[in-house]
């Protein structure tokens, strides 16, 4: 056991950790505001572009939604809550990833996408575990020592870091479902409030009123209740 877990340890010591096809962002798209964000594409390794992003937090929380390429529009959306696009990839470049405000006046959108780039194998762009191991002669000689072949020990590991990166993707979903959430309970709390105020308010007021009223019918000398006396006689 200590052995394979050096082994583990010395893989990982030779392969950076970099996710580098899955990119997640929270970002504030202030009102009356068009903000876009670059990705650059290489087509040697980006086969497929997906974009998925839901509105958290601000006003009705909807946005106008654009995946751009050049002077191209490639997907577009239209004051939507939340959305998922993918794409083919055919030409290298940056592709921006834009996000609308400009019909909103007063209110801000606080919006979480994230962006994953798929190699031809539906795969996410990262590390080759097992080109690496096989450039190291000292690592592939305790593999061989363990009677594991580089081939099968970068399988399940690429398998392992996949369900790593799905368990990381619906983790981040539920954040951002969980923030919208608790967005929309605070503004109905926000709202149910005011109105409480609003109602109590003319309940008193009306409630004066009608003491105000009563107490001047009783009253020779008002002249509210003078007229209100002759309304009644007459």
């Amino acid at each position: 056991m200590g052995r394979l877990t050096a082994l583990i340890s010395s893989l990982f010591l030779v392969v950076p950790l970099v996710l580098g096809g899955e990119y997640d962002f929270t970002v504030e798209v202030p009102a009356g505001k068009f903000q876009c964000f670059f990705q650059p594409v290489d087509l040697t390794k980006h086969k497929t572009l997906e974009v998925d992003y839901q509105v958290i937090d601000g006003g009705d929380l909807n946005i106008n939604f654009m995946i751009l390429h050049g002077a191209n529009i490639l997907k577009q959306d239209q004051l939507k809550v939340d959305g998922s696009h993918r794409i083919e990839l055919n030409q290298p470049g940056d592709y921006q990833v834009c996000f609308d405000n400009s019909f909103s006046y007063q209110s801000r959108k606080v919006v979480f996408f994230e962006i994953f780039l798929f190699d031809a194998h539906g795969n996410l762009d990262e590390a080759d575990l097992s080109a690496m191991a096989r450039t190291d002669a000292d690592l592939s000689s305790k593999m061989n020592e363990l009677g594991v072949t580089i081939d099968e020990f970068h399988r399940r590991a690429n398998g392992i870091k996949n369900n790593l990166n799905k368990v990381e993707y619906h983790q981040a979903l539920l954040r951002a479902h969980e923030a919208r959430d608790r967005a929309v309970m605070s503004a109905n709390f926000d709202r149910v409030t005011f109105w409480s105020v609003v109602h109590t308010l003319v309940m008193v007021g009306v409630a004066g009123v009608q003491v105000f009223m009563i107490r001047s019918l009783f009253e020779e000398n008002s002249k509210i209740g003078k007229v209100l006396r002759k309304g009644k006689f007459d």
